[in-house]
């Protein structure tokens, strides 16, 4: 630490000195900054001089509280897991230890601020980083009865306010626990683990926590940039953006979401042909010939492989994936 030493200021008084002159100072105490709302409690000394706790030990010691035998912090309000889908954050306001004997005061002591939901905002400064709902068993069982009933997945989306996305995983989890179930692959540690987990988080309740149906996933092929040289007087849109990578307007896109498609009438399948050799005595393999076309699968003989070239040409397939043309 340096600060700015005078003529004839107590000790330091050196000789010579003329105002202003910068004298280093070792003495100083470096002191935490905390929050102007926020009022640290220490833990009193086990002894005056054979204690030798710093100041944050002491500090760690006032936040935690008492332990009981087992090593559990029994009267910190957020030392055991929430069980009632609230969770239950820390709130910078000193009120860690819940003492019976004294009435709880609710110090609203949040830096500064007061629009933060300490149920759904984990950061005190960050208002925008919020938990995510959880969907509820009950609300899991329904959809996946109403998708084996015939029910379709988009229907069910704008039904509850849950993206597509989701009420597929649901369904396709949904699957998987109950196949689970049927081959008794989940232990009882599993099943406690899981019910501790949901009853953790909050619960998405349809219609009030509808998620945003609108939004389009980001293809793919907008991850990579593309150089256009066009002239400054010409109209350029994402309409035409679109076109260059070749991709459907959003209009289009948001269309075939919102649109039901019945695709039981269409049952047509191509099937390929496969023809499987007989085993004759002395082989070790079956030869199975499929019907393909040519430049679609293998490689052309006589044609060298560029694998291990760095001047390869690059380009994209139809979803959109930088691949290697040759």
């Amino acid at each position: 630490m340096f600060r700015t030493a005078t003529p004839f200021s107590g000790s330091l008084r050196p000789h010579n000195v003329n105002s202003g002159t910068i004298v280093a100072v070792r003495t100083l105490k470096r002191r935490p900054a905390y929050p102007q709302t926020y009022q640290p409690k220490l833990a009193d000394k086990t002894h005056p001089t054979k204690d030798h706790s710093s100041f944050f030990q002491r500090h760690l010691k006032a936040w935690l509280g008492p332990r009981n035998v087992r090593g559990e912090y029994y009267r910190n309000k957020y030392y055991y897991p929430p069980q009632n889908h609230k969770p239950n954050y820390i709130v910078p306001d000193g009120n860690t230890v819940v003492d019976p004997s004294k009435p709880e005061t609710n110090n609203d002591r949040r830096m500064g601020n007061t629009k933060r939901g300490p149920s759904l905002q984990p950061f005190p400064q960050n208002p925008y980083c919020k938990t995510a709902l959880m969907i509820s068993n009950e609300l899991k069982d329904t959809i996946y009865h109403q998708v084996q009933e015939g029910a379709h997945i988009q229907e069910l989306a704008h039904k509850y306010g849950i993206k597509l996305e989701r009420v597929e995983a649901i369904v396709r989890l949904q699957e998987i626990e109950r196949g689970w179930k049927k081959d008794n692959k989940i232990s009882p540690d599993m099943e406690k683990f899981a019910n501790v987990m949901y009853k953790m988080f909050p619960l998405f309740e349809p219609p009030v926590d509808a998620e945003n149906l609108t939004e389009i996933p980001t293809p793919q092929r907008t991850l990579h940039q593309r150089f256009l040289t066009i002239s400054e007087s010409e109209p350029f849109g994402p309409v035409d953006a679109a076109e260059i990578f070749g991709l459907e307007p959003a209009q289009q896109t948001l269309d075939n979401l919102t649109e039901f498609k019945d695709t039981t009438a269409d049952s047509k399948a191509r099937t390929n042909e496969v023809l499987i050799g007989k085993q004759k005595q002395g082989d070790s393999a079956v030869f199975k010939f499929t019907r393909a076309q040519s430049g679609d699968v293998g490689f052309r003989y006589g044609a060298s492989r560029r694998d291990r070239k760095k001047d390869r040409a690059i380009g994209f397939d139809k979803a959109g994936k930088m691949v290697n043309m040759v």
